[in-house]
């Protein structure tokens, strides 16, 4: 009768504990991989990094009193944040994306408000 008994447990637990280490890990959430970068997005950033840097270092080098070469400038200036928070937002991931976003957005922003001031 004991000998039937541990039988019937061993063959219990070894049917039990794989059939629900099978439906935990089919129960478990997929792992999710890092989102491949899409192809072209290191020269794209690198593009769009360069085309904002000259464009400020063409702001700066404007006399003040250019009045419409300035206002042209200010907006092609913008244009350029605008592509490079575009290529941010499709290329980068996680906390540094949602950095450098942030600061194009308030670039952006800070580049609007100049073109309504002066260019008006």
């Amino acid at each position: 009768m004991l000998r039937r008994f541990a039988f019937a447990f061993l063959t219990f637990v070894g049917l039990v504990i794989p059939a629900a280490f099978a439906f935990a890990i089919l129960a478990a959430p997929p792992a999710r991989p890092e989102p491949a970068q899409l192809p072209g997005c290191g020269r794209n950033l690198a593009d769009a990094t360069a085309s904002v840097a000259a464009m400020q270092a063409r702001m700066k080098s404007l006399n003040a009193n250019a009045g419409l070469e300035i206002c042209t400038a200010t907006r092609l200036y913008f244009l350029e944040v605008v592509k490079a928070r575009a290529a941010t937002a499709l290329c980068k991931t996680g906390a540094e994306r949602e950095r450098d976003l942030g600061r194009l957005d308030a670039d952006v922003e800070h580049i609007n408000e100049a073109i309504a001031s002066r260019c008006s």
